[in-house]
């Protein structure tokens, strides 16, 4: 008995137990005070990749064509404008061809009617200088040299001459209408001069009748030739009326057979217009067809995902032939973070850019900043939803002692960004702050 106490005694009073329970106070000490003072940075963790700040390039067809060249490969640099891959254009090319021979001829007999309008509008049908003039003006307004040029110039000699002719022949006509009216005229003003002299006859015979002079026969015969003087008038202006009707009727029929012929002359005018509108927009589809056959690069970069291979392959409209990716241009991370970290993440926080290509152990990080946080969540899972966010980073190159590693698009990358700092001192208090408040809460 005596002994244990004795050695218990021994034990508590040794020099080295007191040192170690007083260096284990201090250094507890030590690490309360650094849990108080000291923080930790609190990251949100996403996986992303490298991609160029202009975005990968693709190069499609507009329309459908056969391949008759392909002047690239995989791997090959290019630079912006470089055709890369041609398509057939002999249908597109026969096609404008066509078009554009239409369009010729059709203005060609677009100025023959505006020419033959004009004319008719501007000067007398039937005078000797109206084919030369509206020949002139034929010429002067299209391209004379064509060979459809001289088929129309026939054609409009030809109108001429078939109006002037259908008119000489009315002309004509009101001529001889004319003149038979200047011979009824005359034989009217004849008669009435007969009438005058009659008339004073009728009144002799029947003054001489009166007095018992003359007969009364013979003033049966005065009055019969005075009235066979009327009667013969009424019928000559009749028959004057009845020409200066037909007169009338001619010039009208003069007038009715040019505006006829202008009203023609405009319809198939207006045809023609409408016919060349559409045809201009066939032109400049079939234009377009011809530029689009050469597929060219937008932008300076290096090819990649090419799908054609084969010399006479159809390629179809609208279908990926392949994709620029962007050469030295500015790159940045499209990484992806889960719902339980987007609420904390901002634009402008600071974020760490750990490259797979390049492990952070031997070459280090990259530092970056938010730049934009999407407006809406991707499924990027079924069932999995997630917001993307944009990083750039602050050099284009990681840098490791002499040696830089470039940036390139594609390169995966682990994007951790800090998005708050916490004192040490509350992760040991966080269980036990929730541990009292779960106790207290009623369920």
């Amino acid at each position: 008995m005596a002994l244990t106490e004795t050695a218990t005694q021994i034990k508590i009073t040794s020099p080295t137990l007191h040192v170690t329970i007083w260096f284990t106070i201090f250094v507890f000490v030590v690490i309360v005070v650094m849990a108080c003072f000291f923080k930790v940075e609190v990251v949100a963790r996403g996986q992303g990749k490298v991609v160029p700040l202009s975005r990968v390039q693709v190069v499609q067809p507009e329309f459908d064509g056969k391949i008759t060249a392909i002047h690239i490969r995989n791997g090959s640099e290019v630079r912006q404008g470089d055709i890369l891959v041609e398509l057939d254009t002999t249908d597109a090319e026969a096609e404008l061809n066509t078009i554009t021979a239409e369009i010729v001829r059709l203005r060609i007999e677009q100025a023959r009617i505006t020419a033959l309008v004009s004319s008719i509008d501007g000067s007398d049908i039937q005078t000797e200088n109206f084919s030369r003039e509206t020949l002139h003006a034929f010429a002067e307004s299209t391209n004379a040299k064509h060979d459809f040029y001289a088929e129309q110039a026939r054609l409009l000699v030809a109108e001429i001459d078939d109006l002037q002719a259908i008119l000489s022949q009315i002309t004509a006509r009101i001529s001889t209408n004319e003149r038979s009216i200047s011979v009824t005229q005359a034989n009217i003003d004849r008669i009435e001069a007969a009438i005058d002299i009659q008339t004073e006859r009728l009144e002799v015979a029947q003054e001489l009748l009166g007095q018992g002079i003359s007969s009364r026969s013979a003033f049966l015969e005065v009055v019969e030739a005075f009235t066979a003087l009327e009667k013969e008038r009424e019928v000559y202006l009749r028959e004057l009326n009845q020409k200066r009707s037909q007169e009338t009727s001619l010039r009208a029929e003069r007038r009715g057979i040019i505006s006829a012929q202008r009203s023609l002359l405009l319809h198939r005018k207006t045809d023609i217009e409408a016919r060349l509108m559409t045809l201009q927009e066939q032109s400049r589809i079939a234009e377009r067809r011809i530029i689009a056959a050469q597929l060219t690069a937008p932008m300076d970069g290096i090819v990649d995902q090419l799908k054609v291979f084969t010399i006479g392959a159809v390629a179809k409209g609208s279908e990926l032939v392949l994709s620029i990716v962007p050469e030295d241009q500015d790159v940045e991370i499209e990484a992806i973070f889960t719902n339980d970290d987007i609420g904390f993440v901002e634009v402008g926080q600071l974020a760490n850019i750990n490259l797979d290509a390049y492990p952070s152990e031997r070459f280090g990080f990259l530092v970056g900043v938010v730049s934009d946080i999407a407006a809406d969540s991707t499924e990027v899972a079924e069932g999995v939803w997630a917001f993307q966010v944009r990083v750039t980073p602050e050099a284009r190159k990681l840098t490791n002692g002499p040696a830089q590693f470039a940036l390139r698009p594609g390169m995966t990358a682990v994007v951790d960004i800090t998005t708050d700092k916490r004192r040490l001192i509350s992760y040991f208090f966080a269980p036990i702050v929730d541990a009292i408040q779960s106790a207290l809460g009623e369920r």
